[in-house]
């Protein structure tokens, strides 16, 4: 099964040695990084981290699997809603772990011993109304998405494959009104670069959280939350040191958690903005990075 429009373009780095990648993640680990690796988590954004248009590759099913077998914590660490984390782990061949989604807004369990398969153990909701008004205001014609426990609440359907979740379409009066974990905008018409214009003009970095994707599409939160926030809340929750903290990712809403980590790394696909804000950075997708940062780790013990 395909991943479309989420996971973004190729990076066109060259391929590189596998063993390569995981020699220089070794030599890039902090020494303080505990000797217990029940005392590591390790958080792996999914798009153009853990996944590729087609799936995960099998190094990075593998590591995962190892790191969990060894009793680190394996979290994923999206923007993407819990809905939408479902099918991460389905490609991971994986039945349980954590993961803090939407930004940093929910914290979720994967688990077949419960209900449903999961279960939501913390969430923070916003009063969308001000950032679809933003929006709104800007960009008149911009498709919205409002984040609920179904999916999205939505004021028209967004092109065909880019939400994998159950929505359904509602009116502005209800998606303003409706307590939301995550609002979306959406112009299929502008370029990224047109649209990163446009939201420069909302005004809303000034009073949420926001990060634009590899397309014309936005991620609005409520100020003070972001992945970073929520792998804190985790970290707390399983009794991880800050010291066990790592983390991985290529997209401008992983700046937060690569900067807050013991050790954060960029993969090889992220542009400058994000590597300058990375410890380190491993190889993109294609060559497997962030099973190569796994891999370091794991020869640790």
């Amino acid at each position: 099964m395909s991943i479309p429009l989420l996971t973004p373009p190729p990076s066109g780095e060259q391929a590189i040695p596998f063993d390569e990648l995981v020699a220089r993640a070794e030599a890039g680990l902090p020494s303080s990084l505990p000797g217990n690796p029940t005392k590591i988590m390790v958080a792996l954004d999914v798009d153009g981290t853990l996944l590729l248009p087609e799936g995960a590759s099998e190094r990075v099913i593998s590591a995962f699997h190892d790191g969990v077998a060894a009793g680190m914590k394996m979290v994923i660490a999206t923007g993407r809603g819990v809905n939408a984390v479902d099918p991460v782990f389905g490609y991971l061949k994986a039945s349980q772990g954590w993961a803090v989604c939407s930004n940093g807004t929910t914290m979720g369990q994967w688990d077949p011993q419960l209900e449903g398969g999961r279960r939501v153990v913390r969430r923070h909701s916003f009063n969308p109304a001000e950032a679809i008004d933003a929006l709104r205001q800007v960009m008149p014609d911009a498709l919205i998405g409002s984040e609920r426990d179904y999916g999205y609440a939505v004021s028209a359907p967004f092109p065909h494959g880019e939400l994998i979740e159950t929505f359904r379409v509602e009116s502005m009066e209800n998606l303003r009104s409706t307590p939301s974990t995550k609002v979306v905008g959406r112009a299929p018409s502008l370029t990224r670069e047109e649209f990163s214009e446009a939201i420069a003009q909302t005004g809303l970095v000034d009073t949420h959280e926001v990060a634009i994707g590899w397309t014309s599409w936005v991620d609005v939160g409520p100020r003070g939350f972001t992945k970073a926030t929520g792998l804190e809340e985790l970290a707390e929750y399983l009794q991880v040191p800050h010291s066990g903290t790592v983390t991985v990712g290529d997209g401008t809403n992983d700046i937060p958690m690569l900067q807050w980590a013991a050790h954060g790394v960029a993969m090889g696909g992220a542009d400058e903005d994000v590597r300058s804000h990375a410890d380190a950075v491993t190889g993109s997708v294609e060559n497997d990075g962030a099973a190569a940062l796994v891999r370091a780790i794991l020869n640790r013990f």
